[in-house]
C-alpha cells in the first residue's frame, strides 16, 4: 500500500486526488492547501488528514508519495522540502519558472534517494507516444520542419489570473513533447506575443515562436488562451513534424467526434470515466509514477528533461522581450 498526499487542491490537484483514489494499492492519507478551509473540506469528504502547508503535511509522517500541484512559481521551495524529507514526488509542470530554480531541483532530485517525476502528461498520450516511436524508428527521417499548437478558452486565462504566462502554462506541454518526440534539443528561438492581454491585464493572449532544433530543423510553436468560452471544444492542440522520409501529424481539435444538440460540441472521449473508473493520459501518468515508486519501472520523465523545457520557455519569453534570436543555454 502506497500512502499518497496531494498538496495544492485546485483543479489539477483535485483531478490527481480522484485518480489516486481509484488505483488499487493506494491510500490517500493527506491533503494540503494554503486555504486551510479547502483542505479541511476535502479531507472530510474523503476521510484523510488536512494540513495548511507542505511542511505541516511532511512533519506528520503520513505519506510515502505526494503530488505537488501548487502554482508554478511556488514549486521550488516545497519540492525541495519534499525531496529532502525522503518522500516520492510527482511535480506538476512546469517544475519551476526560472532556470536557477529548475537547475536546483535537478540537483536535489538527483541526490535524493526517492522518485522525482515531472508531470509532463503528453508523454502518456497514445498519439504522442506513437509519434515518438515512429520518429525514433527512423520512419520519418531527419526532421526538417513542423509546427505545434495548443489553444485554450479565455476562461482558462481568467482562472490563472496572471499567475503565469501562456508560454509556461500551455507552451511547456509542446516544448517537452516536441523535444521528446524529435529526440533533439531546441538550440535557438525567435518569438512574438500578441498585444491583446488576458482579462487580468497582465499576460499576452497568444505567443508564437520559431524554434531551431539541434539537427537543423525548424518548428513553429503557437500557445494561446483566447478562444471564446462558447467555442465547441476546451482544447485545440496539434503537432506536425515533416522529415526527409515522411511526416507524423496529431490533431486533437475535435478528437474525431462531434455532437449537435443546443449547439455544436466536440466532446472529449478520451478523458471521461469508463464504467466508473478513470482513464486517459493523466491516469497513465499517475499510474506510471506509482509503478516507479514501487520499483516496477524506471522513471519515464526525468527532472533534467523538465528543466530543459523550462530553459526553452524562459528563452522564448526572453526573445519576446529583446526582439532578438536567442540561443538556448543548457547546463554543462
Amino acid at each position: 500500500m502506497v500512502r499518497v498526499g496531494v498538496i495544492g487542491l485546485g483543479a489539477i490537484g483535485r483531478e490527481h486526488l480522484d485518480i489516486y483514489r481509484s488505483i488499487p494499492g493506494v491510500e490517500v492519507t493527506a491533503v494540503a492547501d494554503f486555504q486551510r478551509n479547502v483542505a479541511d473540506d476535502v479531507a472530510k469528504e474523503i476521510g484523510a488528514q488536512a494540513f495548511g502547508s507542505a511542511e505541516e503535511l511532511l512533519a506528520a509522517g503520513v505519506v510515502d508519495a505526494v503530488t505537488l500541484s501548487t502554482p508554478d512559481h511556488l514549486h521550488h521551495d516545497d519540492a525541495v522540502k519534499i525531496l529532502n524529507a525522503g518522500v516520492h514526488l510527482l511535480l506538476e509542470k512546469p517544475i519551476a519558472t526560472t532556470v536557477e530554480e529548475s537547475d536546483d531541483l535537478v540537483r536535489v532530485a538527483e541526490a535524493a534517494n526517492v522518485i522525482a517525476m515531472p508531470g509532463h502528461t503528453l508523454r502518456f498520450a497514445n498519439q504522442y507516444l506513437t509519434a515518438k516511436n515512429l520518429v525514433a524508428s527512423g520512419a520519418v527521417g531527419d526532421i526538417i520542419h513542423g509546427n505545434v499548437r495548443r489553444n485554450n478558452k479565455v476562461s482558462v486565462a481568467r482562472r490563472v489570473n496572471g499567475r503565469t504566462s501562456v508560454t509556461f502554462f500551455l507552451g511547456i506541454h509542446d516544448i517537452d513533447a516536441l523535444t521528446w518526440i524529435a529526440g533533439e534539443k531546441v538550440v535557438a528561438v525567435q518569438a512574438f506575443e500578441s498585444s491583446q492581454r488576458t482579462p487580468d491585464g497582465g499576460q499576452a493572449v497568444a505567443v508564437t515562436a520559431n524554434l531551431r532544433l539541434e539537427g537543423g530543423g525548424i518548428v513553429a510553436l503557437e500557445a494561446a488562451w483566447g478562444l471564446p468560452d462558447a467555442y465547441p471544444t476546451d482544447i485545440d492542440a496539434r503537432l506536425r513534424l515533416v522529415g526527409d522520409a515522411g511526416e507524423v501529424k496529431i490533431d486533437i481539435h475535435d478528437f474525431g467526434m462531434s455532437a449537435f444538440t443546443e449547439q455544436l460540441r466536440y466532446p472529449v472521449p478520451f478523458a471521461g470515466p469508463v464504467y466508473g473508473g478513470p482513464q486517459g493520459m493523466l491516469y497513465e501518468e499517475l499510474n506510471a509514477f506509482l509503478r516507479a515508486v514501487r520499483g516496477e519501472i524506471e522513471v519515464p520523465v526525468s527532472m533534467r528533461d523538465a528543466a530543459d523545457a523550462v530553459r526553452v520557455a524562459v528563452t522564448i519569453d526572453k526573445a519576446i522581450s529583446t526582439g532578438n534570436t536567442e540561443e538556448v543555454v543548457y547546463a554543462s
